[in-house]
């Protein structure tokens, strides 16, 4: 789980600390802030982005506890995930501790670099990203003060649904909303996160991909999901979704109790050379998992 985390990459409940009018919700979550000066509500998912120089704050709230995720972003840790930790250090942020961290990550052919906020209290955290070019690095100032001005609300209702491009229907395949992170919808068997049940995810990528060879890159995606590198694919073949071509894989994994697990991943291309990903896994009952994956599959829709 800790890897999920990490790749898609709730804090102290601030009601304590007002919200201002320039704060604006940010879907999806129970938190809110006051975004620099450009940056406009994010497409696709919970936060800010600057359509002009490529920068964007992100807001996730992550099921495992801060203490935890704060000792998990090591500078290995960290760079096994193709990023190069900076600073990190803890400070004091209203009326508690937090982490901030700064790293880099070339993606792209483009030099990145982050600010991250990361604090909380009991089992859950929130992590504030703030990401931009390293050529518009003057934002850094601005994008600092919007991350600390992040407040988190507990009777703020959470709408995950609008902080995504996209619908599933999981409605008779026994599949309950869990959660949502990094723009990607999560059900699981039992509503939990983590789970040792069936799990479907639907997300799509934040930023343009080189692709190339869609097939290629369907199963270089797939070895990508965390325990990828065991899956052995079974079947490929091409696939035509909501006017989106793409390709289905069926293939056989393991889970982390090293048990023979079903991995399904359907991969849908756009013109933009952005792409959606829907990923169902499944230890037990593989053959009727398999078939409610590749039914809600087909109820994808953009919006």
């Amino acid at each position: 789980m800790k890897a999920l985390l990490l790749i898609c990459c709730l804090f102290v409940t601030l009601a304590g600390f007002a919200q201002s009018a320039k704060h604006v919700k940010i879907p999806g979550t129970k938190c809110s802030l006051i975004p620099p000066d450009g940056f406009v509500p994010a497409s696709g998912f919970g936060g800010f982005q600057h359509p002009e120089n490529g920068s964007s704050i992100m807001v996730n709230e992550l099921p495992a506890p801060y203490g935890e995720m704060s000792k998990a972003f090591t500078a290995e840790a960290l760079q096994s995930k193709g990023m190069k930790l900076i600073s990190k250090e803890e400070i004091d942020f209203n009326g508690g501790k937090a982490t901030y961290l700064t790293v880099s990550q070339l993606s792209g052919g483009i030099n990145y670099l982050k600010q991250m906020l990361m604090l909380g209290a009991g089992s859950k955290t929130v992590l504030v990203n703030g990401i931009y070019p390293e050529k518009a690095r003057a934002i850094q100032p601005a994008i600092k003060a919007a991350l600390l001005s992040t407040v988190h609300n507990a009777n703020q209702a959470e709408d995950p649904l609008a902080a995504v491009l996209f619908s599933v229907d999981v409605s008779g395949s026994g599949l309950k909303f869990a959660q949502y992170l990094s723009g990607m919808l999560m059900y699981t068997e039992d509503g939990k996160v983590p789970t040792d049940k069936a799990m479907f995810l639907a997300g799509s990528t934040l930023r343009q991909v080189a692709v190339g060879d869609k097939k290629q890159f369907s199963v270089a995606r797939l070895k990508q999901l965390p325990g990828g590198e065991h899956s052995q694919v079974k079947k490929i073949e091409p696939v035509t979704i909501d006017n989106l071509n793409g390709y289905e894989i069926i293939a056989q994994g393991k889970n982390k109790k090293s048990e023979d697990e079903l991995v399904y991943q359907v991969m849908l291309y756009t013109d933009a050379g952005t792409y959606f990903i829907l990923v169902g896994l499944a230890a037990a009952d593989q053959e009727k998992n398999l078939a409610a994956f590749q039914k809600i599959a087909q109820t994808f829709k953009r919006k």
